[in-house]
């Protein structure tokens, strides 16, 4: 994870020293005036001198700074922004900083499903304008983004006191992401209103796609600018979003044959894994529909042909915030999520206002957990194998 430094410096003025006692010359006696004179001049001299040597052997060692370094962490880059997160050099997490913080990491958190972008709102069609409205309304709620990988895997590293949001997209409509004729990204589609986000500061680029590879509607493949698929899936993977896989055609899982499933599961994953290039490893699967095959071993791992494939994390299509990935309750190949529709998200924050201790809370400290020792019976108690400290208080 890339750092910028910021390093503060403080400069002491000093004025010059006032006249020694008041002293005054007379002509009256010269001998005297040039005795006093040298007296004046050699404990200035005196003084300049362990000035100086103070300095160069006695003071600091960073010239020009009287404060530590400091680190902030760039929002341009796609990582958690705080000036008050901790970092490695703050030490291990404690139950004060815990408590201090309000820290509850066995809290829910909310995962929206986004599909299709345009002008009119309806169930699965959010404006441009809706958008832009969600996510300042979730930076002024303090919440932060991240992927769904970072979910399964409990790598929740955002800044004390914010909460995590996860925003997925499915079936890669040209609205979600659009690259106009000059080249540039369309500042209406849903990339181009993250990347102005970021830019904003207190966002970062994270989120998770799930394209389809093989449909009817051509808008819907892979973003609907076929000479561009390439670009657009290096960029997201660039610039810190996370490319998952919808199947090749939207297949249901549930009805489909166990050969036809793992068919898909293994050929949209490698099929993207090879446009992406660079050991991209694709991780995550949107199930279509939500309709599961009979046994979750389908998903988790398979061949097809010889070749393999493996999800270690699958989201739903329904079922409100997820659970902790750090409670005994969460399943990560059964992901719930919000559809973000109408007013659907201003009621999942508004249901944390009244219902605090629901919601997650980070401690900062991506390699701890930390929450109260009560909490409500829904969140489920925490995992015995999760491998890093656990704080309660």
């Amino acid at each position: 994870m890339e750092s910028t430094y910021a390093m503060v410096q403080v400069f002491y003025q000093r004025g010059p020293a006032p006249a020694h006692n008041g002293i005054w010359y007379t002509h009256r006696d010269m001998r005297q005036h040039r005795f006093l004179r040298f007296l004046i001049i050699a404990f200035a001299a005196g003084a300049f001198i362990g000035l100086v040597g103070g300095l160069a052997f006695g003071g600091s060692k960073n010239p020009g700074s009287s404060t530590p370094t400091t680190q902030a962490r760039s929002s341009n880059s796609g990582s958690a922004t705080s000036s008050t997160a901790p970092t490695a050099s703050s030490g291990p997490m404690t139950v004060e900083r815990a408590r201090t913080i309000g820290a509850n990491e066995m809290g829910e958190v909310p995962v929206l499903m986004y599909h299709l972008f345009g002008p009119q709102a309806a169930t699965y069609t959010r404006t441009p304008q809706d958008f832009r409205s969600d996510i300042a309304l979730l930076k002024s709620e303090g919440f932060y983004p991240i992927t769904v990988r970072d979910l399964a895997s409990g790598n929740i590293d955002i800044p004390a006191g914010k909460s995590p949001v996860v925003l997925t997209f499915d079936d890669s409509s040209m609205g979600q992401y659009k690259i106009l004729d000059d080249g540039t990204l369309d500042p209406d589609s849903a990339v181009g209103i993250m990347r102005q986000a970021v830019k904003a500061g207190g966002w970062a680029d994270r989120a998770t796609f799930f394209p389809l590879l093989d449909v009817d509607v051509a808008e819907r493949v892979l973003w609907g600018q076929p000479d561009k698929a390439k670009e657009k899936l290096k960029n997201l993977i660039q610039w810190g979003y996370e490319v998952g896989s919808h199947t090749v055609t939207h297949l249901d899982l549930k009805k489909a044959s166990v050969q036809e499933a793992a068919k898909q599961l293994q050929q949209s994953q490698a099929t993207l894994e090879d446009m992406i290039g660079s050991g991209y490893k694709l991780t995550s699967l949107s199930v279509p529909y939500g309709d599961y095959p009979a046994n979750d071993s389908l998903i988790a791992s398979g061949q097809y042909q010889g070749k393999s494939y493996a999800y270690s994390a699958a989201v739903e299509v329904a079922g409100g915030p997820s659970v902790s990935p750090f409670s005994g309750k969460f399943r990560p190949l059964h992901i719930t999520r919000i559809t973000a529709t109408g007013n659907a998200l201003k009621n999942a924050i508004d249901n944390f206002k009244k219902h605090p201790l629901l919601r997650y809370i980070s401690d900062g400290d991506p390699t701890t957990v930390s929450a109260p020792k009560t909490l409500p019976a829904e969140l489920g108690t925490v995992s015995s194998d999760l491998g890093r400290p656990v704080i309660r208080y």
